[in-house]
């Protein structure tokens, strides 16, 4: 059976394999109380706070086996972990790192992990050809966070014509963005040259290099390149093409029906501690991920607010994003016509997190 589903997934998923904001290597990954008594306070009190403390600190602990997103798409996930918000809750983590997507659609498939974040338009197909897993929830952001940054000679779309754009790669989400931003602009697809030139230092660096005149690209590069005088943002995708999903939890079947209270903790968890990380720490965050990302606090503050929009923590599934997103990636040959979203998803655990940490939908 196990070969059959690997045989499966190696056919279908690797022609929509390639890049969506939630699921390319990035350029680096980050590295991964004290109990006070008196003196006065009587022996028995001090042994029996003790020992509640101990039960306290031992209860309902659980180890999640995770894989997650690096670059700008994991980090307040990995902040999070990092700064121990999620310990709080009682959860650990066994992490294998990330390296694509199609290499954890195999984690799963193996039982090597329960849960994972990425790309919606490469599980899809996959889960319909027999990856025992569901998508169970949305990223902490789930639009398009992707920006078209050209060249200084560039001033608008019109001055696209002629030119050579990067998009990343040959298909997905971010060759997408840019078909829809030219298409939205009066630009076909004959009026440019399109390449796939990677993601993160890759595209910018044929950014920078003049081996491309534009390209699609996540920050902090579209504030890097307004910054170092390398070029400047044209557009953000996300106002291009709204209601492209792009970010999504996928867990395997195993923990969704042998242990869904481990799963229900774990979602209800990611929410909670990624809206602590907006609300609470962001300061910190905005110091953590200059660091991860090695770029500059201001920099990467400046980088992050631009999209504060679309970070949402909004835990359900939107069907009608799932099923526009299969019909963008069929009509342009990258998905199966046969492929639907239909028995891909549930939405049990994530409306059960958003109903008890009273989230609402931002797109109400």
């Amino acid at each position: 059976m196990k070969k059959k589903i690997l045989a499966a997934l190696i056919s279908t998923v690797l022609t929509v394999s390639a890049l969506t904001g939630c699921g390319s290597a990035a350029q680096s990954a980050a590295a991964e109380t004290t109990n006070e008594t008196t003196e006065e306070a009587p022996a028995a009190e001090t042994t029996e706070t003790a020992e509640a403390a101990s039960e306290d600190a031992s209860q309902d602990k659980i180890t999640i086996k995770a894989c997650f997103a690096i670059g700008m798409t994991g980090a307040v996930n990995r902040f999070a972990i990092q700064k121990g918000l999620y310990e709080k809750e009682g959860i650990e983590f066994d992490i294998t790192d990330y390296e694509s997507n199609d290499t954890t659609l195999s984690l799963i498939t193996r039982g090597d992990i329960d849960v994972a974040d990425g790309d919606p338009s490469t599980y899809i197909p996959a889960i319909q050809n027999g990856v025992p897993a569901k998508l169970v929830g949305n990223m902490w952001r789930y639009q398009g966070c992707y920006w078209l940054v050209v060249d200084d000679s560039i001033q608008s779309f019109e001055d696209l014509k002629g030119k050579t754009i990067g998009t990343a790669g040959a298909s997905g989400g971010m060759r997408l963005s840019v078909l829809k931003m030219l298409e939205a602009n009066g630009i076909s697809e004959d009026d440019v040259t399109l390449v796939a030139n990677g993601v993160y230092t890759d595209a910018y660096a044929t950014l920078t290099s003049g081996e491309v005149d534009a390209t699609i690209i996540h920050n902090p590069y579209a504030v890097l390149a307004q910054n170092e005088g390398k070029g400047h943002p044209l557009g953000r995708a996300w106002d291009y093409i709204p209601d492209y999903y792009t970010g999504t939890i996928i867990a395997s079947d195993k923990i969704i029906n042998d242990d869904p209270e481990k799963l229900q903790r774990f979602i209800t968890a990611y929410y909670k501690v990624h809206e602590e990380v907006k609300n609470e720490y962001f300061d910190e965050f905005i110091d953590w991920a200059a660091d991860y990302m090695n770029t500059e606090p201001a920099l990467l503050k400046e980088a992050v607010e631009a999209e504060i929009d679309v970070w949402s923590d909004y835990p359900v599934i939107p069907e009608d994003r799932l099923q526009k997103t299969v019909e963008y990636l069929q009509q342009y040959g990258w998905l199966d016509a046969a492929i639907s979203p239909e028995g891909t998803y549930t939405n049990e655990f994530a409306q059960k997190a958003a109903d008890e940490l009273g989230l609402k939908n931002p797109e109400n």
